[in-house]
This record gives structure tokens, C-alpha cells and sequence, in this order.
């Protein structure tokens, strides 16, 4: 009893427990004010930096605008004086004709003047000639008596003299009118030229004057250049370093993604085409990593999707490319690199993967920095270059290359992994390229056989999947290591509705393959995302080909191409909240590399494996 009372004594009372529970209460409330005050401090100082950052945007925009607009005056300022001084060019050489006109006038006057005046000498000749006749006949009339006969016919004589002298006095009086008129015409003539070349150079007055004023307004416009200069520095400084942090940005965060073996997924908004010029915007990137997409209900925020890298219509090919070029290096390196498009039908996949041959896509450009790559590093390893390439055609695999002597009775074409889970196709052609040239060659003679056709949403719509496989074995001349890199590009089918597309007959049937594919793919997508124990690789061939690209062993970028037009909404945000799906996916990146003798061992086990394959079948088809 004695003990068990001391033990009671030792035990703290109900009252000392509660007190300590009121006392560790306290201390948890105060603990509790400290982090709700630390956490308010730390969303004040956050809201500040981003409206500060909001307030630094909108500055920017507004020095944008002014300087668009006072580019804008410039313009119209150096306009207004191109246009004037071509008006005073235009008057100096009206002057000038008007000028060589008078002088010719002037010049016909002076032969005017010069042929009266010789008519007047022959006039004065004449009538001295009458003096003389005048005189001869007086002298005549003294000696009438003796000559009389003579002075009949002077006379006659005399008579034809004076009709003649009548003559040359009535021609000499109508050269006299005439000249009176002409000269009466040329006065009225050079009266209004006068008058005409004192307008002109009232005009010209004018236009000086107006020239004056454009100088004055050039000189304030240069005056208004020099000091928007530094500013205008200011901002390409910024605009430079803007772009160099997110460039910076991309590159970590590409690193990181590649660390982790998370897929990386490129959205690519494209420009709209003819005959969507009337149609509303409803897709647009926001910055470097994130797009909005507008609700078809007005009154909802638009949907963000957030990749790792956005383009627009702003990007060109080659802008796209620059973000994949790592990628190439990869493959060159022995990993295995695999890049696709998706998206609805119309929305830029062939675009983006092949282009055209004035805007190559990244399919040329991959083949090109393949061999570039491969030249810089000849001296130290010798690689072989090897391409296939499949079309996924109506749930049958296609090989492009096959001869077209064997395409009567093809070969089995079985899609299988090797020991280290990487997709090969048994039995499937290969073409051996030397350089970019020859890989760009064997390609196009693969994109010659695909199908295509025109739908109402696309005019050259791919009808199937297309996959070109390109492997890369180099062997380091040091160490012997073979390094083999597998680069897969794949341009899959677009997804179609076909009340959209109107597609009918076997256009219709070609859709429900593409779209029943597609759906396997989503299938595949989903499976991974949520960690399942079971991936239906198998559902379908196309998930087959691409299962070491999502979740196995390789790098894999995918591309997400949108509409931008409202019309579309639908169809780019399912096509957006796949990829974003996509995005979740994380693969087991390992690196291809073996000893010589090992990696010839395979390829002899490869081989034996495909033998025996088909020995089993033929004794399974034997009676």
C-alpha cells in the first residue's frame, strides 16, 4: 500500500496535465500566428514582383507603341517630300519645254524678217529700175520725132513695167498683211508664255517654300531619331537579354526533363490559311512555355496548357528544328530518339515534319546534321547509316522499300524487341546511305508511295502513319565500342470527324482505321500515366512500333499541332489535353553501346532467331 501510494504521489494530477495541455496549446497558436504571418509576408512579396513585372510589360508596350507611331510620321513626312520634290522635278521640266518652244517661235520670226526684207530690196530694186525707164522715156520724148516706132514700143514697154510694178506693189502689200498677222499671233503667243512662266515660278516659290517646311520637318524628325537612339538600345537590349534568359530557361529545363526520361511535348500553333481569314483567333501562345485556348462559351476564362516548348506562326522551320538538334546528337551518341506529330487533320504535322523544299521541315534537317555530325567525328569513329521506313496503312504495316518485284508476295513484317527492349520490324527493307543526300533520296522515295488524298479539312490529307527508322552504328576506332543510335520520325495520320471531313467510301474507312489507332495510342497513354500494371502495347501495330518511345528506353519528343481558329476549339483541346496527358509519361533512357564482338554476336543471334522464326512457320503450314 505504502508503494503503491508513493507511485500515485509521483504521477502529475489531472490539474497539472491540463495545465500543460493549455500551455502547449498556446505555443501552438503562436506557432501557428508566426507562419500564417511568414506566409502573408511571402504572398505580398510575390504580388509585388508580379506587378512589378506587370508594370515593367506594360511600359515596354507602351514605348513600343510610341515608337511605332513616330516611325509611322517619319514615314508620311518622307513621303510627303519624295512626293513634292518629284511635282518640282515634273514643273523644271515643263519650264524648260515652254522655253525651247519660245525660241524656236522667236527663231521663226527672225526667218520671217529676214524674208521681208529681202523681198523689200527687190521691191527698191525694181522702182529704181522705173527711175531709169522714167528717165530713158523723157529723153525718148525729146527725140519722139526721130523715133517713133521706138517710142511705141517703149511705150508698150513701159506699160508692162507699170502692170508689173502693180503686181509687186499687191505682193508686197499681202507679205506685209501676212506678216502683220504673224507677228500679231507670236506677240499673243509669247503674252501667254510670259504668263505661263510667271505662274510656274510663282508655283515654284511655292513648292520651295513647302520644301523648306519638309527640311525643317526633317531635320526635327533626325533631331527626334538621335534621341529616341539610346532608348531604342535600351530596349533591343532588353529584348536580347529576354530572349537569351529564355533560351537559358528552355535549355535547363530540357536538361532536367532529359534527366528525369520525361517526355518532352512542343505545341505548334499554326498560321491560318486562305479560308480561314475571316475566322476568330481562339489559340495563341502566351510566352515560351505556355498557350491559351478560348471555350466555346464566351463567358468562360480560357483553358492554359503549359509544355516545354510553344511556337506560332512567328517561329520558322528553322526556329523548330533549333529545340530538336540535341536530339540528333543523341542518336549519333547510341541512344535511342524517337519524334512524332500529332494532331487533327490540317493542323501542320507533314508540315512540321517534312515541310517543302523551300521550307524544309525536321525530317531533311535531322539528315543533314546526321552527316554533319558524323564528318566532325569521322576521325575518331566510322558509322554506318541505315534507313527504313513503314506506313501504317488501314491497320497493315507497308514496307516502303521493298522492291517492287518482291511486292506481289511480301514478307512477314513482325514487330519485335531486342534484349534491351528497343523496337526493330523482322524481315523489313533497309537502304544503306553514304550521305545526306542519298538518306534525303531514300526518304522521298518512301513519301512518293504513301497515300494521300483531298478531304474537305485538307486538300493533301496523309491517309496513313508514316515512320521512317533511321539507325546509326558507329564503332570507335580506339576502343572498339559500337555505338548504335536509333532515331525513329514519325508523322502520324490526322484524327478526323468525318461530319467535318465528309469523307465517304474508302476515304471513310481510312478514317476509322487512322482515328481506331489513334485510340489505341490514347489507350497506351492513359495505362502509363496512371502507373498500370498492364500497357496494351499490343492493341494495335502503331503502339507496338512506338512502346520503347513511351515508356521504354528512349528519348521522345512529341509534337502537338493546333488550328488556331475558333471553328476548330473542339479538336485542339482534345489534341492539347493529350499531349498534356503525354507530357505525364517518363521513360527508362539507357544508352546502346557494346564491345565489337558483342554487338556482331547479336546481329548473329538476330538473324538465327529470324530463321528459326521462319523455319517454324513454314513447318506449321506444311501438310
Amino acid at each position: 500500500a505504502e508503494a503503491a501510494r508513493a507511485e500515485a504521489a509521483k504521477r502529475p494530477s489531472s490539474a497539472d496535465l491540463r495545465e500543460k495541455e493549455v500551455e502547449l496549446q498556446e505555443k501552438l497558436g503562436q506557432k501557428d500566428a508566426e507562419l500564417e504571418a511568414r506566409l502573408g509576408q511571402k504572398e505580398a512579396e510575390l504580388e509585388a514582383r508580379a506587378k512589378a513585372e506587370s508594370d515593367a510589360r506594360a511600359a515596354l508596350g507602351q514605348k513600343d507603341a510610341e515608337l511605332e507611331a513616330r516611325a509611322k510620321a517619319e514615314n508620311e513626312a518622307r513621303a510627303a517630300l519624295d512626293q513634292k520634290e518629284s511635282e518640282l522635278a515634273q514643273k523644271d521640266a515643263e519650264i524648260a519645254a515652254l522655253r525651247r518652244d519660245v525660241e524656236q517661235r522667236a527663231a521663226e520670226v527672225d526667218a520671217k524678217s529676214k524674208e521681208v526684207a529681202r523681198q523689200t530690196a527687190t521691191i527698191e530694186s525694181l522702182q529704181g529700175e522705173a527711175r531709169k525707164i522714167g528717165g530713158d522715156l523723157q529723153k525718148q520724148r525729146r527725140e519722139r520725132d526721130d523715133v517713133v516706132n521706138q517710142l511705141s514700143e517703149l511705150r508698150q514697154q513701159h506699160t508692162e513695167l507699170k502692170q508689173t510694178n502693180a503686181q509687186m506693189q499687191t505682193t508686197h502689200q499681202q507679205a506685209e498683211e501676212s506678216f502683220k498677222k504673224q507677228e500679231l499671233a507670236l506677240q499673243g503667243q509669247i503674252r501667254e508664255q510670259e504668263l505661263e512662266a510667271k505662274k510656274l515660278k510663282d508655283d515654284l516659290t511655292e513648292v520651295q517654300a513647302v520644301a523648306k517646311n519638309l527640311a525643317d520637318c526633317k531635320e526635327r524628325a533626325e533631331l527626334a531619331e538621335r534621341r529616341l537612339a539610346p532608348f531604342q538600345n535600351r530596349i533591343e537590349e532588353l529584348h536580347k537579354a529576354f530572349a537569351q534568359e529564355q533560351a537559358l530557361r528552355k535549355r535547363y529545363h530540357n536538361q532536367m526533363q532529359e534527366a528525369r526520361g520525361a517526355i518532352r511535348v512542343y505545341a505548334r500553333i499554326r498560321p491560318r490559311i486562305k479560308r480561314e481569314a475571316g475566322d476568330e483567333v481562339a489559340a495563341r501562345r502566351v510566352d515560351a512555355f505556355s498557350m491559351e485556348l478560348d471555350s466555346k462559351d464566351k463567358r468562360a476564362a480560357p483553358k492554359t496548357f503549359n509544355f516545354d516548348s510553344i511556337f506560332d506562326e512567328n517561329n520558322s522551320q528553322e526556329d523548330v528544328f533549333a529545340e530538336c538538334r540535341g536530339l540528333v546528337s543523341s542518336a549519333v551518341d547510341g541512344y535511342n530518339v524517337t519524334i512524332f506529330a500529332y494532331g487533327q487533320t490540317g493542323a501542320g504535322k507533314t508540315h512540321t515534319m517534312y515541310g517543302s523544299p523551300e521550307l524544309p521541315g525536321l525530317v531533311p534537317r535531322v539528315a543533314e546534321e546526321i552527316f554533319a555530325l558524323l564528318a566532325k567525328y569521322a576521325h575518331e569513329a566510322q558509322a554506318v547509316v541505315k534507313c527504313s521506313m513503314f506506313e501504317l496503312y488501314r491497320d497493315d504495316l507497308v514496307d516502303l522499300f521493298l522492291p517492287k518485284a518482291r511486292a506481289k508476295n511480301p514478307p512477314n513484317l513482325d514487330i519485335k524487341k531486342d534484349m534491351k527492349g528497343s523496337v526493330y520490324v523482322d524481315n523489313a527493307t533497309s537502304r544503306t546511305t553514304g550521305s545526306a543526300e542519298e538518306l534525303l533520296k531514300a526518304i522521298q522515295d518512301g513519301q512518293d508511295r504513301r497515300h494521300v488524298s483531298a478531304t474537305k479539312m485538307n486538300s493533301d490529307s496523309s491517309r496513313s502513319h508514316l515512320i521512317a527508322i533511321l539507325c546509326i552504328e558507329s564503332t570507335n576506332k580506339k576502343t572498339k565500342q559500337v555505338a548504335t543510335g536509333k532515331l525513329t520520325l514519325c508523322d502520324l495520320a490526322g484524327s478526323e470527324r468525318l461530319k467535318k471531313s465528309e469523307a465517304t467510301g474508302e476515304q471513310m474507312k481510312e478514317a476509322q482505321s487512322i482515328n481506331k489507332s489513334l485510340t489505341a495510342l490514347g489507350d497506351v497513354i492513359e495505362a502509363l500515366t496512371k502507373h498500370a500494371k498492364h500497357v496494351p502495347y499490343r492493341n494495335h501495330k502503331l503502339t507496338a512500333l512506338l512502346s520503347d518511345s513511351l515508356g521504354g528506353n528512349a528519348k521522345t519528343l512529341m509534337f502537338v499541332n493546333c488550328s488556331p481558329v475558333g471553328g476548330n476549339v473542339d479538336e485542339t483541346g482534345a489534341a492539347l489535353a493529350y499531349a498534356a496527358r503525354a507530357k505525364l509519361i517518363v521513360n527508362k533512357v539507357e544508352k546502346n553501346q557494346d564491345s565489337q564482338e558483342v554487338a556482331r554476336l547479336k546481329k548473329v543471334v538476330q538473324s538465327l532467331s529470324s530463321e528459326l522464326d521462319q523455319a517454324r512457320e513454314g513447318a506449321g503450314g506444311a501438310p
